[in-house]
């Protein structure tokens, strides 16, 4: 049963099931659209109160930004699960599920607003098809890809495109859609990262970058010394030049920097 047709979002509520299923129709244009329809989308929840949901997101392209990411775990996630009528599944995952879209990237964004250290309380699922999220709800888990787990990892090369980009085939079973999900965004946030980060980098002095690579991997001063065959005097002095041009402050933050030695 049709319960909402906005301009971006559709909402379809199977009773038999308590199952909610949304779908992005097209992908919003801005921040201020993108909230009006997950309010229209709240209330629906709110007054429905189904114990499972869908969302669709293989229309979605929208890329949330970190201030509406906070604002909807504060505003949408939070009070629906204050509410308490999402049930929770036989693995211990709310029954929420996200099936992916087209943009991987976009996808990454919503499984941002449900990281770990989030206070939402969500513990949502995510699948690769609407027919794996259902066998999940449905209570079917193992069911259909028991004997999927012998199976290996598969990755092909398929050429460059017209835009002149190289395209990639990676294969992996649908049980490890999540993890496999999760590897790509590591990916994307190590590029990111190295991306606006080269020119600090490049900045070190070759001993610089050798005392840091060894800092990385938790050797004190006076073993980086020793290694290095100088004084601790000059290994303090390469960390002070080092945390200056990096600007950071803690040695958490020097960690970030080695994906330049992988």
């Amino acid at each position: 049963m049709e319960v909402y047709n906005g301009p971006h979002l559709m909402m379809n509520y199977e009773k038999e099931n308590s199952r909610l299923i949304i779908s992005w129709k097209s992908s919003p244009d801005n921040d201020l659209v993108y909230r009006e329809e997950l309010i229209e989308h709240l209330n629906i929840v709110l007054k429905i109160k189904p114990s499972q949901i869908i969302w669709l997101l293989d229309n979605l392209t929208f890329k949330v930004t970190d201030v509406t990411k906070k604002w909807v775990e504060e505003n949408i996630s939070q009070p629906v699960f204050r509410a308490g009528f999402v049930a929770i599944n036989k693995d211990g995952f709310d029954q929420v599920a996200f099936v992916v879209g087209k943009d991987v990237l976009a996808y990454i964004d919503v499984m941002d607003i449900f990281k770990k250290n989030t206070i939402s309380g969500f513990r949502p699922k995510y699948f690769a098809t609407q027919t794996e999220s259902e066998i999940w709800l449905n209570e079917e888990v193992g069911s259909k890809f028991s004997n999927e787990e012998n199976e290996s990892l598969s990755i092909s090369f398929k050429g460059v495109d017209n835009n002149g980009k190289i395209v990639f085939e990676f294969k992996e079973i649908a049980s490890k859609f999540d993890s496999t999900i999760n590897y790509f965004k590591n990916i994307s946030e190590e590029n990111h990262f190295m991306r606006n980060n080269i020119a600090k980098y490049s900045s070190l002095t070759k001993r610089e970058k050798e005392t840091l690579r060894l800092i990385i991997k938790a050797y004190t001063n006076p073993q980086i010394a020793d290694k290095m065959s100088v004084s601790e005097n000059t290994i303090r002095t390469h960390r002070n030049r080092i945390w200056n041009k990096l600007e950071i402050h803690h040695f958490r933050d020097c960690l970030r920097f080695e994906c330049f030695f992988n």
